[in-house]
């Protein structure tokens, strides 16, 4: 009895050894479940941001076309009547085959592709403005509070919010009047530069919560079977964990890289270019080591699309990208930044090393045409600026000096 008593305090303190081991093994799987619902919140959003901040590029890419050839003539139809707010010469004409054509201005274009988005997609846009000529372009109260914060110098607007019941990702940014947009909207007041409304893009969240759902669940599952089995489960648990985050951290990936790369070249496109140079001139202000910004330009691209068609335009972007494959380095970054421009940003180079990678480019070029079988020939007109640590600048400067030089080349060509 006397050992039996001595060993009382001894249990007793295993077992609160044991009730505390269960205590912070339970609060580190709650804590650790909670960091990944967390995450997982931030991927999902962050995949709603990406898809709104797509569709809505999209949007100002294909108003800024049709705004530049001042609009385009469609065929009348049902879907595509004479726009009444539309208040132009010659809105409406005929062919002299008696086709009755009609002007369809960037606006009345983005509204019909916006609508056929929502019966393909359920994505929503909407351009709107505080002054709009269409009735049925007038702001939602969310959309007007995004209105007004803009002209108090707001870029964005994001939210999540109910719209008829249904959970959405709302994305919105103002909309700058262009001179282009002046043939319309001069009559309001507007003057170039002016906030002239906004781009609402309304994402879906059901799909994504969908996703969501799906992966909680799974999280949950994978925490208590990890709770369950306690320390000797706590191998399989982790391969568990481990396997989803791969699984999170690929979709990421792949959404990042997609933001970032040209689809036409696979080269990286504007955003990824000025995200990579940024981080590489820090990179050179540490080590003291000078980098080269290339900007260069397809010859005749004009022309070929014109004559060839812009099939063949499309294959010599892809030559161009090769070329610039071929003639730098694979450290060095490089991308189409729209259009037929492309920049190059050489590391670890000197203003002396210039002339080699422009001479390593054409040996490249010449090659290439030599090779070819093409009605024209590849053409490249290339400009070039030096970063100095010592004397640093910022990305957007050096861009504009080897922009400039570009130009300068180009117009010694004769075409």
């Amino acid at each position: 009895m006397k050992g039996w008593d001595k060993m009382k305090p001894r249990i007793t303190d295993v077992n609160r050894y044991l009730l505390a081991l269960v205590a912070i093994w339970t609060a580190g799987v709650i804590l650790s479940l909670g960091l990944n619902f967390y995450q997982l919140k931030q991927s999902i959003l962050s995949v709603a941001r990406t898809s709104a901040e797509i569709s809505h590029d999209k949007d100002i890419i294909y108003r800024l076309w049709a705004a530049k050839q001042g609009g385009v003539y469609v065929p009348v139809s049902e879907m595509t009547p004479p726009n009444p707010y539309l208040k132009v010469p010659h809105r409406d004409v005929k062919t002299t085959d008696g086709l009755s054509l009609t002007l369809i201005n960037p606006a009345y274009m983005t509204r019909q592709v916006n609508e056929l988005a929502m019966e393909m997609h359920n994505f929503q846009g909407h351009i709107t403005s505080l002054n709009p000529i269409r009735p049925e372009n007038s702001p939602d109260s969310w959309e007007r509070e995004a209105l007004k914060s803009f002209e108090g110098g707001v870029k964005e607007t994001v939210s999540i919010e109910k719209m008829s019941g249904k959970e959405y990702f709302r994305f919105m940014r103002p909309f700058v009047t262009e001179k282009a947009c002046l043939k319309c909207h001069a009559s309001q007041g507007y003057k170039e530069g002016d906030i002239r409304g906004g781009i609402n893009i309304s994402i879906p969240m059901e799909p994504l919560r969908t996703i969501e759902r799906s992966q909680r669940i799974d999280l949950t599952l994978a925490h208590g079977f990890l709770w369950i089995i306690g320390l000797a489960g706590i191998g399989v648990g982790t391969r568990r964990l481990r396997y989803q985050t791969l699984q999170r951290d690929k979709a990421e990936e792949k959404i990042l890289m997609l933001s970032i790369t040209d689809q036409l070249t696979g080269l990286h496109n504007r955003r990824g270019f000025l995200a990579l140079a940024e981080q590489q001139l820090k990179v050179s202000d540490r080590t003291k080591r000078g980098v080269l910004l290339f900007f260069a330009d397809l010859d005749g691209m004009k022309w070929i699309n014109d004559t060839l068609g812009h099939k063949e335009g499309d294959n010599a972007l892809i030559d161009v990208a090769a070329v610039l494959k071929e003639s730098f380095r694979s450290s060095d970054i490089i991308a189409r930044m729209g259009g037929d421009e492309f920049a190059i940003l050489a590391i670890d180079m000197a203003e002396k090393d210039a002339d080699i990678h422009m001479a390593r480019l054409q040996d490249q070029i010449d090659r290439h045409n030599d090779k070819g079988n093409r009605r024209y020939r590849l053409s490249i007109s290339m400009g070039c600026s030096c970063y100095d640590p010592e004397n640093p600048c910022s990305i957007d400067e050096l861009m504009v000096q080897a922009d400039k030089r570009m130009y300068e080349q180009k117009r010694s060509k004769k075409f």
